[in-house]
């Protein structure tokens, strides 16, 4: 009845078995599951799944979570009562087979004829592909309940896994936007309600990028998973996602990341091209493979199991975010470059160019694709047990006999909490880390004995060497990156450290340390004055605030004081010393009393009252920027369009942070279509999830111009504007700053990639803490630039090499003005996507390419090298004797890729902006992008710390 055409069910799934003693879904509903209309909550899932294990033995459960708003994040197991009873001895298999130091090759034989194969099911993870959870119950049910030979086979051969609901927040936030607004156009086509498709929110922190934290660890669903992962070890963690017609099942494109073991990349393709064969054989259209995805960044939350020697896959099922039924048209659609209804090699039964698709569609394929993938697992359980101890035992061979054979990062460090934040990131991940006992010398370098050891001889070596060595995406592929190509800690963190490529490391005098790590700070000395050197600590923000009203001066320039040296920005309290000790202990900061504040000039550190501006078009990057502030503790309130449009900023607030936001001028000053309104997101008794974290009686129309005007007067009247990546498009675009161009689109593509800087204002307190030549990680985004005159303005550039002024502007200036006139009227050649346009519900689009993948476009890097400029610096003559010469430039792009670099060298990364009585700070990148470039955090925290104090 819920099926639209007979070739969208197959035989697989077209029954549900019976059982007199084990309720069914349609038991305790009354329906079956993915019927039309009907999206079950978090309570009703969980409930069933409760049932379940209450009524069979053959299905147990446990709690592994609690999300940020209190909601349970749930595990089934589903399997023989045998392997029930004794799963704590199949968990130990795993663990022993992940670890070939504790079974020799004879061991693991056996090991192998007595383990079973663990496979761990993810759904509702991305909160408006709803299918996932109403299957899941019918397939536990299923397994638990069948006796056709297949499914016991499953069961006697492998341990089911299900996490049916992961972000739980966000599953209960779209139930109730459906029953709320969406149920009542049910009439609409689906192409004009996809607008009001999503609730602002989906998790409390983050949107989308709840499966792009896999590295970090962040969020409680991903921990909940990887605990998971280290507890039972699965062979196989598969993520069920929909949004690409019909079914793609993942083996990736590539590049695929060097880190992963060929087997993993095999399994992928196996596993994948069996699934495909089965379901066509069964009559389902539109199964593919290969052409979507590309198998290089390891932050999916499946990534867990790709980075510890098993396998991560998931599907994209296609799915109409909600419980409706709509005709969908498909001619328009198009993946790497080819429309999803042509037929290819790796879509040999493509799709027709119109389907009619509701929910149970969605579930038959789904369903019917995990049983094949289970009876995969079933028929080939010795091979996937005995895969994972070898590429263990490969892992660690190579760590024995390639270089590197390590890292080594020293204790001292310019922000020792970074250091142990990199160290505490590693064992999240399983990653051995070791001690020097004493000291030990590579070549000209003595490591003093307390430094910090990864050895490569280790299991999760590649795990290791894929987080901490650079990352080079092929600059010739000629399909765009799926997400970030780089993610190098050290860069990323700002974290001191060598590769080691002398094998005699692994000899050095060491000691595994198993304990967590932590900054240890202090306070040394005597006097009633502390100083507090800023060599660029992230804890410096958090010390502020845990100071309280005691006074913070910062120095405004280096000095020397009691024989130390303190570079500007340092600072002096003045606070009782049990105050600047708790302070101390807190953050791991490290202060020096002194009889005598230093003669210095300096100004006060005091806080600004914050606001945290968002769209209701776009909450996902202001999501990582609450994450980041509240681990802080900073105190900020959000600014809505809401608050805007009543004129209730200006004089409210002295500093607003606009978080990264997607969306040209239009969409961000105009919203969500005002016809839909009112769009209420408020918390009411029937809908309690909704109003978190922040509350509207109508999302619609945005911040319209009276919000804009608001914002002008903000700024006019002393107010900071700290505009991240794209929020900038909004002050300059909006006329807020005046004299900032924007280069055209095409003119550089950097898919988050760790680039070269250059601090070009070396007092000005943005740049507290850093370095001249520093890093910054960049994104896809605007590129802002200024004329030779407003070159004072710039505080930051990416490359080392200044800009030459007179090749630049010439003698007359004319030169620039020229260019800046060519450049703007150049044209702007289309993007892949466009969803930037599409606002809070651009996932939902399947015509569209991945998240953030619209501004990739390398097929057009090598055509849009626009304006280019000139930036190579002569080498300084050594005959010269110039003791102070220009060091030698470096790559612009240290980890990732950046086409064409010139286009982007010498130009502007952080530009400060007066404007009236204010100012506009525009970052050309996102300094707090998913809580995972922190060596860039400072550049926020400076700008909060010294808000009234810019030049």
């Amino acid at each position: 009845r819920h099926t639209t055409g007979e070739q969208y069910l197959p035989s697989s799934v077209a029954y549900v078995p019976e059982s007199t003693t084990v309720p069914s879904p349609s038991d305790v509903f009354g329906h079956v599951a993915g019927a039309e209309g009907i999206l079950s909550s978090v309570a009703e899932v969980n409930g069933y799944f409760r049932r379940l294990a209450e009524a069979s033995p053959r299905v147990e459960i446990w709690q592994i979570g609690t999300s940020e708003e209190g909601r349970e994040i749930l595990l089934a197991a589903v399997s023989s009562e045998a392997n029930l009873a004794n799963l704590d001895r199949i968990a130990e298999i795993n663990r022993t087979l992940a670890d070939p130091r504790l079974a020799d090759r004879e061991a693991m034989r056996a090991l192998v004829d007595e383990g079973k194969v663990v496979y761990h099911l993810l759904g509702g993870l991305h909160s408006t592909e709803t299918g996932s959870p109403e299957m899941l119950m019918e397939l536990a049910y299923r397994l638990a309940v069948s006796e056709k030979p297949e499914i016991r086979r499953v069961r006697d051969e492998t341990v089911v896994l299900i996490t049916p609901v992961v972000e739980v927040d966000g599953r209960d936030r779209v139930v109730e936007w459906y029953e709320r607004h969406l149920a009542q156009h049910a009439d609409l086509p689906w192409e004009e309600v996809r607008e009001i498709g999503s609730p602002p929110y989906w998790g409390h922190y983050a949107f989308h990028d709840n499966n792009r934290d896999g590295i970090q660890l962040t969020l409680a669903l991903t921990r909940a998973v990887n605990d998971v992962f280290h507890r039972f070890h699965p062979q196989v963690v598969h993520d069920l996602h929909e949004s690409l017609p019909l079914l793609y099942v993942s083996t990736g494109h590539g590049p695929y990341s060097e880190a992963i073991d060929p087997v993993t990349i095999n399994e992928w393709t196996q596993l994948a091209h069996h699934e495909a064969g089965e379901l066509q054989a069964e009559g389902l259209p539109g199964v593919w493979v290969w052409g979507f995805w590309d198998g290089w960044w390891p932050g999916y939350l499946f990534s867990v199991a790709n980075n510890h020697n098993a396998t991560g896959r998931f599907y994209e099922t296609f799915g109409n975010s909600h419980a409706g039924t709509f005709e969908r048209e498909l001619d328009e659609v198009r993946f790497v470059g080819v429309p999803v209804t042509e037929e290819r090699w790796y879509r040999p039964w493509p799709p027709d160019e119109t389907v009619t698709w509701s929910l149970r569609n969605n579930n038959n394929y789904m369903q019917a694709g995990v049983l094949e993938a289970l009876e995969y697992a079933s028929m080939h359980r010795e091979e996937l047990l005995r895969n994972g101890w070898i590429k263990a035992s490969r892992a660690l061979e190579k760590g024995r006999t390639e270089a590197p054979y390590a890292w080594i990062f020293p204790d001292e460090q310019r922000d020792p909490g970074r250091l142990a934040y990199l160290l505490g990131q590693l064992r999240a991940h399983a990653i051995e880390v070791h001690r020097l006992d004493a000291e030990w010398t590579d070549g000209e370098t003595t490591w003093p004995a307390g430094s910090w050891v990864v050895r490569m001889d280790q299991p999760y070596r590649n795990a290791a060497y894929n987080f901490l060595t650079e990352q080079r995406f092929p600059p010739d592929e000629p399909n765009p990156p799926y997400d970030d190509v780089a993610w190098t800690w050290p860069l990323l963190y700002g974290v001191d450290g060598e590769r080691i490529d002398d094998e005699e490391v692994l000899a050095a005098p060491m000691t595994r340390f198993v304990d967590g790590v932590a900054a240890a700070g202090g306070v040394e000395g005597e006097g009633d004055v502390f100083l507090l050197a800023d060599t660029g600590q992230n804890a410096l923000l958090t010390a502020r605030l845990l100071l309280g009203d005691h006074q913070v001066d910062a120095a405004e320039e280096a000095f020397r004081h009691d024989g130390a040296d303190y570079p500007a920005g340092s600072w002096v309290v003045l606070a009782p010393r049990e105050a600047v000790a708790r302070v101390a202990a807190a953050t791991g900061l490290r202060f020096t009393a002194s009889a005598a504040v230093p003669d210095v000039p300096r100004h006060l550190v005091d806080l600004p009252r914050v606001g945290v501006l968002h769209t209701w078009t776009s909450t996902q990057d202001a999501g990582w920027v609450r994450y980041t502030f509240d681990r802080q503790g900073l105190d900020y309130e959000l600014v809505n369009p809401d608050t805007l449009k009543a004129g209730e900023v200006a004089g409210r607030f002295d500093l607003l942070v606009f978080p990264d936001t997607r969306g040209d001028f239009a969409r961000m000053v105009h919203g969500i279509d005002p016809k839909w309104g009112p769009l209420a997101y408020t918390r009411t008794p029937e809908f309690p999830s909704h109003g978190i974290p922040d509350s509207s009686p109508d999302i619609t129309g945005g911040m319209g111009l009276a919000g804009l005007m608001e914002l002008q007067r903000f700024v006019a009247g002393g107010g900071v504007l700290v505009a991240l990546g794209n929020a900038g498009t909004l002050p300059v675009d909006g006329g807020l700053v005046r004299r900032v161009d924007r280069l055209p689109p095409s003119t550089v593509r950097s898919p988050g990639s760790e680039v070269a800087a250059r601090v070009v204002d070396l007092d000005h307190p943005l740049v507290y803490g850093y370095e001249e030549r520093t890093n910054v990680f960049r994104g896809n985004g605007p590129i802002w630039d200024v004329g030779e005159r407003e070159r004072g303005r710039v505080v930051m550039q990416f490359g080392d090499v200044l800009p030459d002024e007179e090749d630049e502007e010439g003698e007359d200036g004319e030169a620039a003005a020229i260019e800046e006139e060519e450049i703007a009227a150049a044209p702007v050649p289309p993007t892949e996507g466009g969803a930037d346009d599409e606002g809070a519900v651009e996932e939902l689009a399947v015509a569209e390419v991945p998240e953030g993948a619209e501004d990739f476009g390398i097929e057009a890097a090598a055509e849009a090298a626009v304006a280019e400029e000139e930036t190579a610096a002569a080498a300084p003559d050594a005959a010269d004797g110039e003791e102070d010469a220009e060091p030698e430039p470096r790559d612009l792009v240290l980890s990732g890729w950046v086409g064409p670099e010139d286009a982007l060298a010498g130009k502007p990364a952080i530009v400060d902006v007066p404007a009236g009585e204010g100012r506009v700070i525009l970052f050309s990148f996102n300094p707090l992008h998913r809580y995972l470039n922190h060596s860039d955090f400072r550049l926020v925290y400076n700008a909060i710390l010294h808000w009234n104090d810019l030049p």
